[in-house]
């Protein structure tokens, strides 16, 4: 159930300002979130191949989903990967902790509500963890649910970041161009303004950020730019630039395939030289036919196209597969994925690890 992550960018151009518009599929979309029937969601999965996804129309089918009682994709403990390995994400075999004096700093791309952020973040040797996710539920539950990290959003319509701490409130809050406020929301909800999907916004606590936004908006942006969304002081200092690992738990298997180089190589932008990316993809080993093995997501993604993606980078020095996990070791779980046509599937575990000089 961990996989059943959303599909956040389906088609190549879902992530651009202009979207082409498809009334029909918005249509279905909103008929499906409205549907408590888990075959109308697997239905949706089948879709067009040359469509486009507006993402104002994804987001809003995934934010029904995440109204919903169940969140198929959710675990409610660490997940056991990273439990294994996080020695290896922050490098405490290595160089990484040396070259971070003032603690690691870690991007988890699509990271949902994942309680994987709470256990990074609580972490002695690690300085500041980062996540990003399109469902603003996601970093408004993470928040209600995590108040020790006593995380409040602040919202931007442009660069113009107005201070407004109260005395009480310690709110803050942005202006648009003309003035006008854009409207400060803390995890609460208070002084809910309705914006478009395009306006970005970050939960800022203690030691962790859940930036509410569009992924490949977000890489796409200047480093300076981007600084603003990650860290709420000292946004012109060059180490809130990079980070010094990213932990993909789950996150290019939620992406379509035809995206993945693209963000392969926008995580070459943002980890700092010598870093380490945790990966985590699953293999459909086996299937019934070959539409269970390509549809998605999850997308299946094995070791060849790992090494294929990633060895090809410029600014990646190895690729090294830890583990593979059969995912199918309970009846319940085979049951349910040979529904799907999946008869073998595997957790395939990764480490990469950036060039030193790139």
């Amino acid at each position: 159930e961990f996989y059943e992550r959303p599909a956040l960018y389906w088609k190549k151009g879902a992530h651009n300002t202009e979207r082409t518009h498809n009334q029909k599929f918005a249509t279905k979309m909103t008929a499906i979130a409205n549907s408590e029937s888990t075959s109308d969601l697997a239905q949706s999965h089948s879709r067009p191949p040359q469509l486009l996804t507006p993402l104002d129309d994804v987001h809003q089918f995934w934010s029904k989903r995440w109204e919903g009682p169940k969140l198929g994709w959710h675990l409610h403990d660490v997940n056991p990967h990273l439990l294994k390995y996080t020695d290896i994400l922050i490098g405490r075999n290595g160089s990484q902790i040396d070259a971070a004096k003032d603690g690691i700093r870690i991007f988890v791309p699509l990271c949902g509500k994942s309680v994987d952020l709470a256990s990074l973040a609580s972490h002695s040797e690690v300085s500041h963890v980062v996540g990003i996710d399109i469902v603003r539920n996601a970093a408004e539950e993470f928040a209600n649910e995590h108040p020790q990290f006593s995380l409040e959003e602040v919202k931007f319509c442009d660069e113009n970041l107005v201070d407004s701490f109260g005395s009480d409130s310690k709110e803050k809050m942005t202006k648009s161009e003309d003035g006008e406020n854009c409207g400060f929301e803390s995890h609460d909800g208070r002084n809910s303004n309705n914006k478009s999907i395009s306006q970005m916004s970050t939960f800022y606590g203690n030691r962790i950020s859940i930036v509410n936004g569009d992924l490949f908006q977000f890489l796409a942006m200047e480093r300076q730019e981007r600084t603003k969304y990650i860290s709420k002081y000292d946004a012109d200092e060059q180490k809130h630039h990079l980070f010094d690992a990213i932990y993909d738990r789950a996150s290019i298997v939620a992406i379509d395939p035809s995206l993945h180089l693209e963000y392969v190589t926008s995580m070459g932008k943002i980890i700092r030289p010598g870093g380490i990316m945790l990966l985590i993809t699953i293999e459909k080993r086996r299937t019934l036919n070959e539409e269970a093995k390509t549809d998605g997501p999850p997308f299946s993604i094995d070791e060849s196209q790992v090494r294929a993606l990633y060895e090809s980078q410029p600014w990646v020095e190895y690729v090294t597969l830890l583990e593979e996990v059969d995912d199918l070791i309970t009846e319940e779980a085979k049951e349910r994925w040979q529904k799907k046509g999946v008869l073998e599937l595997y957790d395939l575990v990764f480490v990469i690890k950036a060039k030193d000089v790139f």
